[in-house]
């Protein structure tokens, strides 16, 4: 955490959780929300007196950046946080590759990674879904800048954009096939022949499975040097199916074993 150009030292763990949820929030929280957040065990007095203790250290911690109403706590309007910067350029990936490559170095790694309160489990299942909320935009993000550079013909920052999404979900294999592709167009044939052996090991022992029918013909053109026909065969097959075509889930879906 900084404040003004300078790092700030929290060290009580309520304290930093209660900068952290702040953080997070664009909008005030009330005082009842936090006490059941991070006091659930204390009866109401001895929640109250734990909020007023810790909102008396902030103060001095953080001063005007700390905005302390009769029912709700925030953090001041001005206050620049990295994970809203991030969520609000990668709801809308941005066109354009430069723009989008900056906001996703705005992710270095897991939300609040090794941050725990044993004794306020909500707040530790709230840090869980915020942590999974971000990777998801990191892989998007990331799978969006990859189009991006490929759309450009340049080809290994597409391979390396994408490189970073397989490294959050590596049994996605859509992510997998567009890696596929692009060492395809980037000349690299046999770059992509050894990502998928690496694929369909990968598959047979997390899941006992064999790569997606999709996968396997895409594999197959790149064998035979048809990769455009196998394009324009998927692109009018995903005509033919829009209307009926759900969103698929940005998550891993587990298929059942063939074996």
């Amino acid at each position: 955490m900084w404040l003004n150009q300078r790092p700030l030292s929290v060290t009580r763990r309520k304290s930093r959780a209660l900068v952290y949820y702040l953080a997070a929030h664009p909008a005030p929280i009330t005082r009842d929300h936090l006490l059941a957040l991070l006091w659930p065990d204390h009866d109401r007095p001895a929640a109250q007196q734990s909020l007023r203790t810790t909102l008396h250290g902030l103060r001095k911690t953080l001063g005007p950046a700390l905005i302390v109403a009769d029912d709700t706590i925030a953090l001041a309007p001005t206050a620049e946080v990295d994970v809203r910067r991030f969520a609000a350029e990668l709801a809308q990936p941005a066109p354009d590759a430069q723009r989008l490559a900056a906001a996703l170095e705005l992710y270095r790694g897991e939300f609040l990674a090794d941050f725990t309160l044993p004794d306020a489990i909500t707040f530790d299942e709230w840090v869980d879904d915020e942590r999974e909320h971000y990777r998801q935009l990191a892989v998007r993000g990331f799978t969006a800048l990859a189009q991006r550079y490929e759309a450009e013909q340049a080809y290994g920052a597409a391979l390396d954009a994408i490189a970073h999404a397989i490294a959050f979900e590596p049994l996605q294999e859509d992510l997998q096939r567009a890696a596929l592709r692009l060492h395809y167009l980037a000349g690299d044939r046999a770059g992509a022949i050894r990502r998928y052996e690496q694929l369909r090991r990968l598959l047979d022992d997390e899941l006992g499975v064999p790569p997606m029918a999709e996968t396997r013909a895409l594999y197959d053109a790149i064998i035979t040097d048809t990769v455009a026909a196998e394009d324009e065969r998927r692109k009018t097959k995903d005509e033919r199916l829009a209307p009926w075509k759900e969103v698929r889930p940005s998550s891993f879906v587990p298929r059942p074993s063939s074996r």
